[in-house]
């Protein structure tokens, strides 16, 4: 790595003696983007900015502002990254460039990677996944999948980990590259390990070992560390385990990296020794001086871990203060390199607030998390009982009947009801929004303007603030049911501005078949939901866990949580 490091610097060093800006331009972008994540990028943003200068088009600008970004993350900076972002995005902006708006976004979500911009993150992963989906690029679709895996991860979307970990196979198989491999299996070594899937996580780890040896790649020596120190704790192997605390602490204190020494101080306690783990937290900064970036998350829980553990109350109630306006959200190491719990499982150790306790084993239990559930005191798993028997068709009398077996509801016939019976009855068969739309209304081609204008978007926002202001209300009285249906009610939302706004935050125009056909099919399956949780919350949290709608929609059923769906009137139902 340090000699093909070496060579690059040497190339832009030869092109910059012709002084030609697009040598210069090619040569600073091969450059790689940091020595390791978190450890000073060194000399490349200077050579960057050099190229940048000198740079004479504002596509070439947009891709050196772009990787100016990117260094600067890696280098634990990112306070330095968010306007050479910025300015990436506004020339992009004004370049009808599909690649070069798949690279800009992944700057900007390096650059918006704190706590703070979940949802701006989470709109602009959905932009590059829309942007990638149509290039060759393996590439851009690659970022494009890790960043939505890493959001679904953040919010514990079971259904779209699987549809991302998928993506990654497929693209795998498809690409046949080192990288990508290393990438994804990596991925799904650490949802093996979230599972307690030990046997399948460990082969997977030799297999990105044996592949990273090839790559070129500051992450690779970072990620099988953190994949070896997890399989290592949920194995019990003490010995293994501090190895891997020396290795961690040794690392922290070179590079200066305080997310890596909290780290080591978890695995410091859990392989047994409290003490070295106490003297490790002892030298880091207080949370509240902890930045607000990427890392935040991971160095506080850890932090409230082995404070809770050794006895530092202050250090714990400090803890609390900083980790309880993120309660109900995963703590995730970088792209999804590791699962680190959830927050309410550090805030039960700081606070011992039953509510806590119960909402962290709630979301272990949706996500199949055995071992972190029986860390924080849960019983072991009991076997699986007989699947949830969910009726969801038409009677007779021109009614529904919707709901959980011996807990079922009437309700009118809703053509979104039709909608989500034909999906559930197809289970991962794509059916396009067109057809389901079957031509209703008389959808014709044509420029109708503007999606949105301008009172529809002050409405959004408007509605936006206040569900903002209702989860927080909800979070603090620990009301997860309806925090929950906020939280949906306000990504649906942004989903939708996303939609409306295109690619780079024009207005997109309506009136395309397959868009006024999406558009007819999304409305009438929400109607649909909304009277169907007025009488059930529970069965409309499912629907909306399995059905994904766009302009294909399918029902993909999650595995770990089995139903017997009623879909005729007057049958036992199908699985």
């Amino acid at each position: 790595m340090a000699g093909r490091r070496a060579e690059l610097v040497a190339a832009f060093r030869d092109a910059r003696a012709t002084g030609d800006p697009a040598l210069m331009a090619e040569a600073a972008l091969a450059l790689p983007r940091g020595q390791g994540f978190g450890v000073h990028p060194g000399e490349v943003p200077a050579y960057l900015h050099e190229a940048l200068l000198a740079a004479g088009d504002d596509r070439t600008r947009a891709r050196l502002l772009a990787a100016l970004a990117r260094a600067w993350v890696y280098g634990g900076e990112a306070a330095r990254a968010a306007d050479f972002a910025a300015q990436a995005q506004e020339l992009a902006a004004g370049i009808a460039d599909p690649e070069l708006t798949a690279d800009v976004l992944d700057a900007a979500l390096l650059a918006h990677w704190g706590p703070d911009d979940f949802a701006e993150r989470v709109r602009l992963a959905a932009r590059l996944e829309e942007v990638s989906a149509h290039l060759v690029d393996p590439e851009a679709r690659l970022t494009a999948h890790l960043w939505r895996l890493t959001t679904a991860w953040e919010c514990l979307d079971v259904v779209a980990v699987r549809r991302q970990l998928r993506g990654l196979e497929l693209l795998e198989a498809e690409a046949g590259s080192p990288r990508v491999t290393f990438y994804a299996r990596s991925r799904q070594a650490m949802h093996a390990l979230v599972v307690d899937d030990l046997e399948r996580a460990a082969a997977l780890l030799e297999e990105v070992t044996e592949v990273g040896r090839s790559l070129a790649e500051a992450d690779v020596e970072a990620v099988v560390h953190s994949l070896a120190a997890d399989l290592a704790r949920q194995r019990g192997d003490t010995a293994a385990m501090r190895a891997e605390a020396a290795a961690y602490e040794a690392y922290g204190d070179a590079e200066g990296i305080v997310s890596v020494l909290a780290e080591a101080a978890v695995l410091w306690l859990d392989a047994g020794d409290p003490a070295r783990a106490g003297a490790v937290v002892d030298r880091l900064p207080r949370p509240a001086e902890v930045p607000e970036d990427v890392d935040l998350l991971l160095t506080v829980s850890s932090l409230a871990h082995v404070a809770a553990a050794t006895g530092r109350t202050d250090l714990a109630a400090e803890c609390a203060d900083v980790l309880a306006p993120y309660a109900g959200r995963a703590v995730v190491n970088a792209a999804a390199v590791s699962f680190d719990g959830v927050v309410d499982d550090a805030l039960a150790r700081v606070t011992s607030e039953p509510s806590r306790r119960a909402a962290a084993l709630a979301a272990y239990q949706r996500i199949g998390a055995t071992w972190w559930a029986e860390r924080l005191g849960a019983p072991p798993p009991a076997p699986p009982g007989a699947p949830l028997v969910v009726h969801l068709h038409p009677d007779p009398g021109g009614t529904w009947t919707v709901g959980r077996d011996g807990a079922t509801a009437t309700l009118p016939d809703l053509r979104g009801l039709h909608h989500l019976r034909l999906l559930i009855g197809r289970p991962g068969v794509e059916v396009p929004a067109a057809d389901l739309a079957g031509g209703a209304g008389g959808p014709r081609e044509g420029d109708l303007g503007p999606t949105l204008d301008d009172a529809a978007r002050r409405a959004y926002r408007t509605r936006l603030a206040e569900l903002d202001a209702e989860i927080e209300e909800a979070d603090a009285w620990a009301d997860t049911g309806r925090s929950e249906r906020a939280a949906l009610e306000r990504q649906a939302l942004l989903d939708e501005l996303g939609r409306a706004t295109g690619l780079a935050g024009r207005d997109r125009r309506s009136g395309a078949t397959a868009e006024r056909a999406r558009t007819a099919v999304r409305k009438t399956i929400a109607a649909a939901l909304a009277r169907v949780d007025r009488h059930d919350p529970a069965v409309a949290r499912l629907l909306r866990d399995t059905v994904r709608t766009g302009t294909v929609c399918v029902a993909e059923p999650d595995p770990a949580r089995p139903v017997r769906w009623v879909l005729e009137s007057g049958t036992t139902g199908t699985s």
